[in-house]
C-alpha cells in the first residue's frame, strides 16, 4: 500500500514535468503554422498533459479509476498549478535581468510576436501600443537567446492577466523535482526521513533560493541537470521495464528543457550525456547492457536533440544560424557580445580560471564589478558578516554566490568524497561510477568554462554537497551517521541564510511598491488624469504598469522623449503627470 502511494505521487511530479515541457511545446509547435500564444494555450497544454499521464499510468498497470490515483496524480498537481499562478501573481519580480529582456520577451509573446516569422521590434513597431524595444538593451536577447521559460511565463501572462504569474514555472519546477527525488528515493531505500532531508537539500541550493521569486533562468539549469542526472540513476538502478521507462521519460523531458533553458544549459546537457553514452558503450561492449536498450536510449536522444533544436528551438538556433551564421549569438561567435569582463572584479582580469573560482569560493560574499573597483576579502570558512547578508539577497550575487557559509561546506565536502569513495566503490560500485561520471564532466566544465567563478552560472558546484551527503548514506555506520546529520545542519542553515535574506528582501521591496502605486493612484484622477511613461531601461516593467494602474490612460512614450516631469510627489520619487517606472520596479 505505501509503495503505491509513493508511486503515485512520484507520477504526480512526473506530471508536473510534463504539463511544463508540453506547454512550451505546444506553442512553439504552433508558432510554426503562424498561431501566437492565446490564453487557451494553458488549457490545451493541461488536458494533453493528462491525456499523455492516462497513457503512462495504463502502461504502467496503475489504476486509472481509482480515486487514490485521480486524486494524487492529477487532481493535487492541478491545485498545485492554480495555487501557483495565483500566489506568484501577488509578488513582483524586481531584479534587473527581470525587468529588461525578460519581461520584454513575456510581454511580447503574450501580445502576440510570433519569434519564428518576425523580431521583436518588426513587430513591435507594427502595433499602435508600442513598448519601444528597438530603442532598448533588451532587444538582442529578445530576438536571439533560448527563450523555453518565457513561452510558459508568457502562457500563464495570457491566461492570467498578469504578467508575474508566470514566475509559476519557478515554483512548479521546484515542486516537480522535490515530489520525485522524495518518492523515487522512498521507492528505492523504503525509508521516508532520509529521502525527505535529502530532497530538502536537493531543492534549496543557495542559486534557487536566491531566484525562486524571479525571473533569472539560472537555477533552471540547476533544477533540470539535476533531473536529468537523476535520469540516469533511475535507468542504471531500475529492477523493471516500467522503472527504466520511468527513467527514460524523465530524460527526454528534462533533455528537452536544457536544450531551451539557455545556451550553456544545452552544452552542459551535452556534455553529461555524452559521458553516460560512452558509459554505455563500455557496458554494452562487456556484455552489461542490454542492445535493444542501447538502440531504443539512442534512437530516443537523437529524436529528443532535433524536436528540442528544430522545434521548441526553432525560432531560435536555425534562426540564429541562418541569420547570423552561428546557432549560440550573440554569446559565441564573431560579433560575440562580452557580457562578463565587466561584471567581475577588476583583480580578476586576466587570472586563470582556477585562480578566478578559489577567490570567488573563500572571499566574502559581495556584488563587485569592475567598475565599482573594489577588492574581495578573504574570510575563514563559515564565519560571515553582517555585509554578506546583504549581498546574498542578490539573486546574482557575484562572489561567494553559493552561501555565506559554503567555502567552509565546499572543503568538507571535497574531502568527504575522496576519504569515502574507495569505501563507496566496494559498498555500492553503481553509485559511485554514476556519481563519479558526474562530478568528473563537472570538473572537466569547471577547468573549461571561464565564467565558473561565478556561481549562477556554474551550479554543478553544489553536485559535490548531493554526492557527500549520498557517500556518507551509503556507508550507513554510527560514525558516519553522526557526520551526516552534522553536515545536512550546515547545508540547510547555508542555504536557509540565502532563503530568508531573499524572501525578505522581496518583501520590502513588494511592499514599498504597493505604496507608491497607492500614492500614484491616490493622486491622479482615472478620467481625466493621463499617465505618461518614458520607455525607460527597465522595459519590461511596462506590463506592471500596465496591470497595477488598470483602468488608467497609461501612454508609453520613446526613451528619447523630452516630456516635462510636472507635479512631483514624494520629493520627486514619482511623478504625477510622467512615471518613471524605474522607481516603481
Amino acid at each position: 500500500m505505501k509503495n503505491n502511494i509513493k508511486m503515485h505521487f512520484l507520477m504526480s511530479g512526473i506530471f508536473i514535468l510534463l504539463f511544463i515541457v508540453v506547454n512550451i511545446f505546444l506553442s512553439t509547435t504552433l508558432f510554426i503554422f503562424k498561431i501566437s500564444i492565446t490564453k487557451y494555450n494553458m488549457i490545451i497544454a493541461l488536458a494533453l498533459s493528462m491525456l499523455i499521464m492516462l497513457f503512462l499510468l495504463k502502461r504502467h498497470k496503475i489504476n486509472i479509476k481509482c480515486i487514490k490515483t485521480i486524486l494524487i496524480v492529477f487532481i493535487i498537481p492541478i491545485l498545485m498549478i492554480i495555487l501557483s499562478l495565483f500566489v506568484n501573481g501577488k509578488i513582483r519580480d524586481f531584479t534587473f535581468d527581470g525587468n529588461t529582456y525578460h519581461k520584454a520577451t513575456i510581454g511580447l509573446l503574450k501580445e502576440g510576436w510570433n519569434p519564428l516569422y518576425e523580431t521583436s521590434s518588426e513587430f513591435d513597431n507594427s502595433r499602435k501600443e508600442k513598448i519601444y524595444i528597438e530603442n532598448s538593451s533588451s532587444e538582442l536577447w529578445t530576438d536571439t537567446y533560448a527563450r523555453a521559460s518565457h513561452i510558459f511565463q508568457a502562457n500563464a501572462y495570457a491566461l492570467t492577466g498578469n504578467i508575474e504569474s508566470g514566475k509559476s514555472i519557478n515554483t512548479l519546477s521546484i515542486l516537480a523535482l522535490f515530489i520525485v527525488v522524495l518518492s523515487y528515493l522512498s521507492l528505492r531505500l523504503n525509508k521516508v526521513l532520509f529521502p525527505l532531508f535529502f530532497s530538502i537539500c536537493v531543492i534549496s541550493s543557495a542559486i534557487n533560493c536566491a531566484q525562486y521569486l524571479t525571473m533569472y533562468i539560472d537555477f533552471f539549469v540547476y533544477i533540470y541537470l539535476v533531473f536529468l542526472i537523476l535520469s540516469f540513476f533511475i535507468m542504471e538502478f531500475s529492477k523493471t521495464k516500467e522503472e527504466k521507462n520511468i527513467g527514460l521519460f524523465i530524460y527526454i523531458l528534462s533533455l528537452l528543457m536544457m536544450i531551451n533553458i539557455k545556451f550553456n544549459s544545452f552544452a552542459y546537457a551535452g556534455l553529461y550525456c555524452l559521458a553516460f553514452y560512452v558509459y554505455y558503450i563500455i557496458k554494452l561492449k562487456k556484455g552489461k547492457l542490454e542492445k535493444k536498450f542501447f538502440i531504443e536510449f539512442t534512437c530516443l536522444s537523437a529524436l529528443t536533440v532535433i524536436i528540442g533544436v528544430f522545434v521548441i528551438g526553432l525560432s531560435v538556433y536555425p534562426k540564429n544560424f541562418v541569420q547570423n551564421g552561428n546557432p549560440f549569438y550573440p554569446l559565441y561567435g564573431e560579433n560575440k557580445v562580452d557580457i562578463i569582463t565587466n561584471n567581475q572584479p577588476e583583480e580578476c582580469e586576466g587570472k586563470g580560471t582556477l585562480e578566478k573560482y578559489f577567490i570567488s569560493m573563500f572571499s566574502q560574499a559581495a556584488n563587485i564589478t569592475k567598475a565599482s573597483l573594489e577588492k574581495t576579502k578573504y574570510k575563514i570558512p563559515f564565519t560571515f558578516t553582517y555585509d554578506e547578508l546583504k549581498a546574498v539577497k542578490a539573486s546574482d550575487t557575484r562572489i561567494s554566490g553559493n552561501g555565506v557559509m559554503f567555502s567552509g561546506i565546499f572543503v568538507l565536502s571535497l574531502l568527504l568524497v575522496l576519504l569515502l569513495s574507495k569505501k563507496v566503490y566496494k559498498n555500492n560500485k553503481k553509485l559511485f561510477i554514476i556519481c563519479s561520471i558526474t562530478l568528473g564532466v563537472s570538473l572537466f566544465i569547471l577547468l573549461i568554462l571561464s565564467e565558473s567563478w561565478w556561481a549562477r552560472y556554474f551550479p554543478q558546484t553544489y553536485f559535490l554537497v548531493l554526492v557527500s551527503i549520498l557517500y556518507l548514506y551509503v556507508l550507513h555506520n554510527k560514525k558516519t551517521n553522526v557526520i551526516l546529520g552534522i553536515f545536512i545542519i550546515l547545508v540547510l542553515i547555508n542555504n536557509f541564510i540565502t532563503f530568508g535574506c531573499a524572501t525578505g528582501y522581496s518583501y520590502l521591496n513588494n511592499k514599498s511598491a504597493s505604496e507608491e502605486v497607492s500614492l500614484v493612484k491616490y493622486n491622479t484622477d482615472i478620467d481625466n488624469d493621463t499617465i505618461l511613461i518614458k520607455s525607460p531601461l527597465f522595459i519590461g516593467a511596462i506590463y506592471n504598469i500596465y496591470r497595477d494602474l488598470d483602468g488608467y490612460n497609461v501612454i508609453v512614450l520613446p526613451r528619447d522623449s523630452e516630456e516635462e516631469l510636472t507635479n512631483p510627489l514624494m520629493n520627486g520619487l514619482i511623478n504625477w503627470k510622467v512615471v518613471k517606472n524605474e522607481r516603481l520596479y
